[in-house]
């Protein structure tokens, strides 16, 4: 605006980089040049950037900058616990580097190891930390920033593994019978929901660790913009349906009080419930509706930012051939896409074992792709599980990408597929030359600038299209 004869900007009306770009290209006079040169050089410095994924304007799916962010994920849950042993670190690198070069944008893991038989536990009892392993943690994050790859942290497990919510119970149980306060016998099959003890417990532990400042970035989690979200818990059940509800609403608003930044969901397999029957035949079986849990009512909370569902073919039906697999896998996504949630809907696990790996999640990762390309709630992929070379903790799902190459060809062939298309948006289908290339360049590099993006998706001389990319083999290293 004008104000003694200069132009003051204000950084509340400041437009994007190409609302400038499209401004030069409409007037040709030299104040609009200079006006969009401050423009660009304030629109591309650091704090401007918006760097914590959100939920876009039309709550479709995710954005990073106000561009769209597609996720292409990978689970390991094993990541802290290994990496509070020196002698762990190595395959902590060895998971990010293979994840990096293959074009993976987020990690799921653990942050959670609880009671004190646990190897390498978190939290050895109710409040009590093994600072090494929250080292570890931190360590963790950092190396997952230098890789470029955010990562969506689960709280705690459904499971025994890890400890889980049966350690809280046990934990809640000693301190009725310590205060005499009704003693262990009132508790019942969904304790760690209904228990005020196991919920007074559970949002002490999700205080601690979003409160927690990384001692390698000097971060705390709640300020970290790497990291993607939070899990409440990992694939929760229970007898009663409501008690888990009301557990998921208390949770989600509790971390919301403390971190207004991430986003938050539940961390469910995501079968159908109540609020839609007619989808429940889409379910594995009918065992899944007895587990309390509602795709669409556990999400549909203002707290939630996003849904989640899980997918094991391999698990889920006996005795089904590929084409079962596949037929009964597409219906369930579909399925999801279409439950009328209206959240960005994340496929947060998927896995096959062995034979027919390659053909199934290619058929998975394409259908949830396409949605987000034609406007759906698509929102991304999360396969289970990567592998390093020397893991002795991992299942039957686990991916070794150096060994699997056909599998390792996939997934890095959809991640340039993904990256394109993300980058694309930096410059909104705009082909940009010279001192206006370098500036949107060294954006996406702010966000996305790894080894992977270097060699496919910003080769030098380009400009990223999602008509083409580099088939370049060297692996540049980003200045």
């Amino acid at each position: 605006k004008p104000s003694g004869g200069r132009y003051e900007i204000q950084q509340s009306t400041i437009p994007s980089v190409f609302d400038a770009v499209a401004m030069t290209a409409a007037s040709r006079g030299r104040l609009a040049w200079w006006w969009t040169l401050l423009l660009l050089a304030r629109a591309s410095s650091a704090e401007s950037l918006k760097r914590y994924v959100e939920i876009s304007k039309d709550g479709t799916s995710f954005s990073l900058d106000g561009k769209d962010f597609y996720v292409h994920g990978f689970n390991q849950p094993q990541m802290m616990t290994h990496a509070a042993d020196e002698s762990g670190r190595g395959k902590i690198l060895e998971v990010l580097g293979d994840a990096e070069l293959h074009g993976f944008n987020v990690m799921r893991m653990w942050a959670f190891n609880d009671g004190h038989s646990q190897w390498n536990s978190l939290q050895l009892y109710p409040g009590v930390f093994d600072e090494k392993v929250f080292r570890a943690l931190d360590y963790v994050l950092h190396e997952s920033r230098r890789h470029k790859i955010r990562v969506l942290l689960s709280l705690t497990n459904h499971w025994n593994e890890y400890g889980g919510t049966n350690q809280y119970v046990q934990w809640a149980k000693a301190s009725a019978n310590a205060s005499q306060q009704g003693g262990s016998s009132s508790f019942g099959p969904d304790a760690f929901y209904s228990s005020v003890e196991c919920r007074r417990l559970y949002k002490n532990f999700v205080a601690a660790v979003l409160e927690r400042r990384n001692v390698y970035t000097g971060i705390a989690y709640k300020d970290d913009d790497y990291i993607f979200g939070w899990d409440l818990i990992n694939e929760p059940r229970a007898e009663s349906a409501p008690a888990l509800q009301a557990w998921i609403e208390e949770m989600a608003g509790f971390v919301k009080s403390i971190d207004k930044k991430h986003l938050v969901t539940s961390g469910s397999e995501g079968f159908f419930g109540k609020s839609t029957p007619d989808l429940t035949r889409y379910n594995p079986g009918s065992w899944a509706s007895a587990h309390g849990v509602d795709f669409v009512r556990n999400h549909d909370i203002p707290d939630i930012d996003f849904g989640v569902f899980h997918l094991y073919a391999d698990l889920y039906l006996n005795s089904c051939e590929m084409d079962c697999a596949l037929r009964f896998s597409e219906d369930y996504v579909q399925a999801h896409l279409t439950s009328g949630l209206r959240k960005p809907i994340l496929l947060e696990e998927v896995g096959k074992k062995g034979e027919g790996r390659d053909e199934y999640l290619e058929v998975v990762l394409r259908k949830m792709h396409d949605d987000h390309i034609g406007g759906g709630y698509g929102a991304g992929t999360v396969i289970w599980q990567l592998s390093p070379s020397n893991f002795s903790d991992v299942d039957s799902f686990a991916i070794y990408l150096p060994e699997h190459e056909s599998t390792s060809s996939l997934v890095k062939s959809f991640g340039v597929r993904v990256a394109l298309r993300m980058a694309s948006a930096f410059h909104n289908g705009m082909a940009v030359v010279g001192w206006m290339r370098q500036i949107v360049t060294d954006k996406i590099r702010n966000f996305y600038g790894n080894r992977f993006w270097a060699q496919h998706i910003l080769p030098a001389g380009s400009n990223p299209s999602v008509a083409s990319f580099s088939n370049e083999t060297s692996d540049p290293v980003l200045p």
